[in-house]
């Protein structure tokens, strides 16, 4: 009087496809996250380089004379495509081909990743590149950059080269 079932037989397959499909979906869903977080984390190597910019660039804005210099170091990752300071973007997530400064953004910077994720900022200080009319356009790399407060037409810039 043994019951055999022979269900369980047909059933088993079902119940691996099931479990395969279940732990696919679990780790793409894994992968994913940690790639977004790996992204984050450039953005947030980045923004941190472009905090020490910025942050000098305020102080020196607020409170500096004229002609006052300063130093500092940034490291920007490669997954950065390029930073600009002095203007917003005006083509999309393309390197900006005029370099000429407009008085009205001076105090705009962005930045682009790799992956095309732009990010954008204003400031209290008005910023240029080493040419008072220019912007400052920056690439992936390592950099000793001179910042110095001067004026032009009337109004202070901190020119970043």
């Amino acid at each position: 009087m043994l019951n055999i079932n022979d269900e369980a037989v047909i059933g088993l397959p079902v119940y691996l496809l099931v479990a395969i499909i279940v732990g696919s979906i679990v780790f793409a869903a894994f992968a994913l996250s940690v790639y977004n977080m790996h992204k984050d984390a450039q953005v947030g190597i980045v923004r941190a380089e472009i905090e020490k910019i910025t942050a000098e660039a305020e102080n020196m804005f607020e409170y500096a004379d004229e002609g006052t210099l300063v130093t500092i170091h940034v490291d920007f990752p490669d997954s950065m495509s390029f930073v600009v300071f002095g203007s917003l973007p005006r083509d999309g997530t393309s390197k900006p081909s005029d370099l000429s400064l407009n008085e009205d953004m001076s105090n705009s910077y962005y930045f682009v990743m790799d992956d095309g994720t732009m990010k954008t900022f204003s400031s209290n200080a008005r910023f240029s590149g080493e040419s008072t009319d220019e912007i400052a356009v920056l690439f992936p790399g390592s950099y000793t950059l001179r910042l110095e407060l001067l004026e032009s037409g009337g109004k202070s810039y901190v020119k970043i080269y």
